[in-house]
């Protein structure tokens, strides 16, 4: 039941005491969606000229609670409310135009809502081409921020995701109130699919992408320890033939600081 359903505490005081507790037994029952114990009450009430109740049980009606919707039963049963001075019934006697004028959006969301508008392709993450390894510096820093910027943008995907739940919440809340509860069911369905099929076409791809990911690091970290590893052992292959050199020009008193000469020669 989308309007309110208690009522001042004015309406209650002029009902007869037995009148207010049958009416506050009804409502607990609407809260605690057993509709099906408040129709009856409701029924009973609004049949001796209880505005009260016909108001409730036009509410019952139009939305489908315990009864099948009948919008022009309830729409009967909140002009009489109205008649008698309930705010809310007047209020209620706009739902049905307001219906009418919001039909394609609520056949959008129970008959051909796919997710098209939180799948991961709309976000426009740019897939980073991820190459089997990469043996310049250049290259891993350009490879890495491609792959930190796809993943940046999945992640807003995800938390897109997690803000529309639970499912349904994305459903504008004055749309909802135009919606049956057999319609909001039909839409939570719908959009719980959706999602679903959104979520795991989302995983499928990012699986892909660190699999590939995975394999160019460890080949790349591969490639740059070898790589390292070449470096040191030429470094160390150079130090050593400078110390070759240097000990041969010792040998050959190259470098040497020349002997004075004797004999004051």
């Amino acid at each position: 039941m989308k309007a309110s359903q208690l009522l001042g505490l004015s309406f209650v005081l002029l009902c007869g005491g037995a009148v207010a507790d049958e009416l506050t037994d009804a409502d607990q029952f609407v809260a605690a969606k057993d509709y099906a114990r408040a129709l009856p009450i409701y029924t009973k009430l609004a049949a001796s000229g209880n505005a009260v109740a016909q108001f409730h049980l036009g509410e019952l009606y139009w939305y489908g609670e315990g009864t099948p919707v009948d919008t022009a039963k309830a729409d009967e049963l909140f002009r009489k409310a109205a008649d008698a001075g309930v705010t809310e019934a007047r209020q209620a006697l706009q739902l049905t135009p307001q219906r009418a004028a919001n039909q394609a959006k609520i056949d959008y969301y129970t008959r051909a809502y796919d997710g098209a508008d939180i799948r991961l392709s709309k976000f426009n993450c740019v897939k980073p081409v991820i190459p089997d390894v990469s043996t310049t510096s250049e290259d891993i820093k350009k490879t890495a921020a491609s792959i930190d910027a796809w993943q940046n943008c999945y992640k807003g995907f995800v938390n897109n995701l997690t803000t529309l739940l639970p499912v349904g919440k994305a459903i504008p809340a004055d749309l909802q109130n135009l919606m049956t509860d057999e319609e909001i069911a039909a839409a939570v369905g719908r959009m719980d699919k959706a999602y679903a099929t959104a979520a795991a076409d989302a995983k499928v791809e990012a699986d892909a992408f660190m699999k590939a990911q995975d394999a160019w690091q460890e080949k790349t970290n591969s490639h740059v320890i070898s790589a390292n590893a070449k470096t040191a052992s030429d470094l160390e292959q150079r130090r050593l033939e400078i110390e070759r050199f240097n000990a041969q020009n010792r040998d050959n008193g190259v470098g040497r600081t020349a002997p004075l000469l004797s004999n004051g020669r």
